[in-house]
């Protein structure tokens, strides 16, 4: 009898530890393997037996992470004058934040009165209507 021949397959996304938990230098040599062009992220998945999602999910999390720890350094690194620099940088972020919420709530206060004023709404509903911009 003859021997059937046994096909050559590349392992796919179910044979090769999909639950298996990944380090994050794994993580790292993955997505830099997908971002430098070695591999496409599909190659990647059944590669390591990834779902492309996950993948991308990573790709994601390791861009996001790079640019925190570009725009905000860690302090205790810092000499006094990059630590006071920084600090005063952060200020005027939370303070130019805190005046658009500022803003944001005046306009809103002012749609309120107009509602009140012109669409004759009462002030009953628009208790509950104050509600809501709180909440949402």
């Amino acid at each position: 009898m003859e021997e059937k021949q046994k096909k050559k397959t590349r392992p796919n996304a179910l044979s090769a530890e999909p639950y298996k938990r990944r380090t994050e230098l794994e993580m790292l040599k993955i997505t830099k393997e997908i971002q430098s062009g070695l591999i496409s992220v599909r190659g990647a998945s059944h590669k390591y037996g990834l779902n492309r999602n996950t993948l991308k999910r990573w790709m994601t999390q390791i861009f996001l992470k790079t640019l925190h720890e570009e725009k905000y350094p860690t302090i205790g690194n810092m000499t006094e004058d990059q630590r006071n620099a920084a600090l005063t940088q952060k200020v005027k972020e939370l303070t130019k934040a805190l005046e658009l919420s500022k803003l944001k709530i005046e306009g809103l206060e002012t749609m309120i009165k107009v509602a009140e004023k012109d669409l004759l709404i009462s002030s009953l509903n628009m208790s509950v209507i104050k509600l809501l911009h709180i909440i949402f």
